[in-house]
């Protein structure tokens, strides 16, 4: 009788890594250096830009999105201190 391994066993890691990676909120806010809240307060204000839903429940934002965001962000605050 052959033995019979877990699913887990059969998980394998990707080989292929997409070039513009899809975010949860939570991978976002990290991304940020934010928590969630913070990072759903700058979504409401349009700081961030608006997720795209792949499900009804399942916000997910482009990575090359909120590198931008932060980027805004700093020019942002350079423009200020000049």
């Amino acid at each position: 009788m052959p033995s019979q391994s877990s699913p887990a066993s059969h998980k394998r890691a990707p080989k292929h890594k997409p070039a513009d990676p899809l975010l949860t909120a939570q991978e976002a806010a990290l991304e940020r250096g934010q928590g969630l809240s913070t990072f759903w307060r700058d979504v409401k204000s349009g700081r961030v830009p608006k997720p795209f839903y792949v499900s009804p429940r399942a916000p997910r934002w482009r990575l090359s999105e909120i590198v931008e965001s932060v980027n805004a962000c700093r020019n942002a605050r350079v423009g200020e201190r000049s």
